[in-house]
Order: C-alpha cells, then structure tokens, then sequence
C-alpha cells in the first residue's frame, strides 16, 4: 500500500516543482513583479498511472494548491496540499489528503497526510516463521502529522504523531492470521507520538548530486494515546550523494528500524516495495527490526534519457537477537532508464527491473528510489 500512495504524491511533486522553477526566474527580471507572482495561489489537476509488483496498473486523479505563507514570499519555500485518489489493478483503494506547509522564512515545516485505505494484500508470516501466502482484506483511515522547528541552518527538529485504524475486513479460512494469536490480526489501532530531527544538506530534493540527507525519529504508541497495542519505534535513515565522474552521481542510503513491545503485524518492519530493497514483495519479510543497505549509480546517457544500476542488502531481527539476523541477508539487484519529464527540477520517470530470490520484478514510478 504505501508503495501506491508515494507514488501518487511523487507525481503530485511533479507538478509542485514547476512552481518554484518558474519564480526563480522571474526573480532574475523584475522583483516586484516576482513578489505579485509569488503569492499567487496555482491549483492543478491531472490523472496519474503507476505500476509495482504489489499493485499492478494503478491509475486515478490528483490535484494540488502551491502558496506561500507569510509575508516575505521570497525567501519561503512553497507550501503544498494536495487531494488524489487511486484505484489499482488489485482492487486496492486509496483516498488521501498529503500536505506540506512553510511558515514565513521557513522557521516551520508541517507536514503530512490525512487518507483512508481500503486493501487486500498477501500475508507471508514474521520472521523466520515463513508460511504460503495468505490473501486478507484491511480498510483504515490514517493521519501523521510532523511539525518542525528551524533550529539551525539545514536542521529541523520536532514533533510527530501517527494514527491508524486497522480493520480486517477478511481473512483466509483455516489461516495464520485466522486463527487470531498473530498481534493485530484481529485489527487494531495504532496511536503514537515521539520526536524528529532533520539534517538536510542536499543540493535537490528531486535529484541530489551532492550532499547528504538524515532523519533520526522516535515514536512511542501506547494506550493512553488510544493505541491497542503498547510499543516503541526506532528509526535511522542517512543517504548520501556524490558525483563520481560527470554525469556520474553515486547514491548510497542506510535505513534501520527498531521495534520493542508488542507490535501488531501490519505496523512491523518491512523489506521490498518500489524504495526500501527493490525485487522483494513489500512486506512478505517483516520483523520487529530491519536494517537496509544499498547504492545506487545513476548517470545522463542523451538529453533527456538517463540509466541507473542498483544493489543492496537487507537484514531482519527481532528480541531473539543482538540486533538483526547477519547470517540471514536478503539480496537485491537491477538496472533502470529514466526519462526527465522536468527539465528545471530533474525529475525523472523511472522504470526499473530488480531482482530477488531468482525472481523479478517491475517498477514505473516518478522520482529517485532514495
């Protein structure tokens, strides 16, 4: 699921972008007038189109607002609330409300989605404990919420909540998830608040060449906030961009997660999906822990045509471990075209084939896996 609903918000991106491209440039000729045009609300419209292993052919709608807020226009970033829906080839539903707002001068960054889902997916097991796949149908709505603080120059820090109403709507007879002894497999709702930091350096958002990009968060669900479940989550990520030779860019990302209390299934962490280990199926491996590795060379071949190979690795662990299971790894690997549909802002269409456990397959999605 969350595959789809990245994917949609990407496109949304897409089109985000222009903005911001067009107002440099009228900045170059004439200020006042870039001022005018800088507080101008734009609103968008258009179909989007996917594909993921987990989704197959996803298509439906979205449409973006991009302002700015406060009273000095050049010198915010702009703000984004967009509205999409989706419909994928799997009978997936998905209705959402993604945000991302900029007070003046960027001394805040909020953001996040407010949406609700409607799923069938395939059940694989938890950890080690592997079993033929299960097919079971969820509906939930979610909201998350991150509100940031401008501390320092490329450092944010603050607060973030996540909720989500886990509710089964079929399960398979006779099954794992049937049987009702799985945490969350009977639903749930998981409610929790923690602290964010944000150190960004990176030269693009859409498209770093240089620079790096670290999120450390803490978040802790318990049944005071509402949640069925008490637990804690743990997450790092750090990527790193350099250009190696021209058209070169070499992207590296570290991703780990660390769960501890009882934590319903559908929350775990998770391999695969078209960004965290290309080739695996998102969620058939899952633990209460998980650290990702992998690179990525990524170069322009001719105007607008550009390729990419990738490879990582990715571990799995829960109590029953020091951290995650090192003589267990999951490989991954592949190649992909890209084709820049944004000009000013590189952002590329990117189709990629991955490979995993001997199978492959298919991603075409907008925007860099990491």
């Amino acid at each position: 699921m969350q595959n789809i609903q990245r994917l949609l918000f990407i496109s949304l991106c897409l089109f985000a972008a222009i903005s911001p491209g067009y107002a440099q440039s009228s900045q170059q000729t004439n200020k006042v007038d870039t001022t005018h045009n800088l507080r101008k609300v734009r609103i968008l419209g258009f179909p989007v189109v996917t594909y993921t292993p987990e989704t197959r052919v996803g298509y439906g709608a979205a449409g973006i607002a991009i302002f700015r807020l406060g009273n000095d226009p050049l010198h915010t970033s702009p703000s984004q609330v967009s509205i999409g829906l989706g419909y994928t080839q799997n009978k997936q539903q998905l209705y959402y409300v993604p945000f991302q707002l900029y007070t003046n001068r960027n001394k805040f960054n909020i953001y996040g989605e407010a949406g609700y889902y409607k799923y069938p997916y395939y059940y694989y097991g938890i950890g080690r404990h592997t079993i033929p796949k299960e097919l079971y149908s969820a509906n939930y709505p979610r909201i998350r919420l991150s509100v940031l603080y401008k501390w320092a120059p490329h450092y944010y820090a603050g607060l973030r909540y996540n909720y989500e109403n886990y509710r089964m709507d079929s399960v398979t007879p006779g099954g794992e998830l049937a049987k009702g002894t799985v945490p969350g497999s009977l639903g749930s709702v998981s409610s929790g608040a923690g602290i964010v930091q944000i150190l960004d350096k990176r030269d693009s958002t859409l498209y770093p060449t240089k620079g790096y990009w670290m999120e450390l968060a803490l978040l802790f669900n318990t049944t005071g906030l509402g949640s069925t479940y008490k637990y804690q989550q743990y997450s790092y990520d750090f990527t790193y961009y350099k250009r190696v030779y021209k058209n070169v860019i070499w992207a590296s990302e570290l991703f780990t997660k660390y769960m501890h209390g009882t934590v319903p299934f559908d929350q775990l962490a998770f391999l695969g999906g078209n960004r965290k280990l290309r080739g695996f199926y998102e969620g058939k491996y899952r633990d209460k822990r998980s650290l990702i590795i992998q690179t990525e060379f990524r170069s322009e071949i001719y105007r607008r045509f550009g390729a990419a190979v990738f490879g990582g690795v990715g571990f799995l662990g829960n109590d029953d471990n020091k951290y995650v299971r090192f003589s267990l790894p999951f490989w991954a690997y592949g190649a992909g075209l890209r084709y820049k549909v944004n000009k000013n802002d590189h952002l590329n269409l990117r189709l990629d084939y991955a490979l995993a456990n001997g199978k492959g397959n298919f991603y075409a999605t907008f925007g860099e896996a990491f």
